[in-house]
């Protein structure tokens, strides 16, 4: 585990804080973790389920996106929704390490999260763990 700047606090490390935080930490997240469920983490998994990446695209305008799309037309449906799925994890795992990261360099108010880091906290709230009563 990494240390910060505080002695009394371990990057990553889970368990409950008596942390008390702004709303504007909670109200963050839950807007990242709707932007995954129903936003724009979702678009590229909604193009792969559909089978078609650009429908602008083709041989000659956007080569690489109409390759895509050939490429979807060719897959099952089971195989496109495996993909979808784990872009839609892509999305999420990048979220993970921004928060990861404003953790580590001390950001105001995501030094801390009630799991032990905002992080924690982020993937509770993708499984609907519920905020503790401030």
């Amino acid at each position: 585990m990494k240390r910060a700047g505080h002695q009394d606090r371990v990057i990553g490390e889970i368990g409950m804080t008596n942390a008390v935080k702004p709303q504007i930490y909670r109200d963050l997240i839950d807007h990242l973790v709707d932007v995954c469920h129903d936003g724009q983490g979702q678009i590229g998994a909604r193009r792969l389920r559909a089978g078609v990446w650009n429908r602008n695209a083709t041989a000659e305008f956007l080569p690489d996106q109409h390759a895509v799309n050939l490429l979807l037309a060719r897959m099952p449906d089971a195989d496109r929704e495996i993909l979808a799925r784990l872009m839609s994890k892509e999305v999420e795992h990048g979220v993970f390490e921004t928060l990861k990261a404003l953790e580590e360099f001390e950001i105001a108010p995501f030094e801390t999260g009630y799991e032990g880091s905002p992080f924690n906290d982020f993937v509770g709230r993708l499984d609907d763990w519920q905020w503790p009563e401030p």
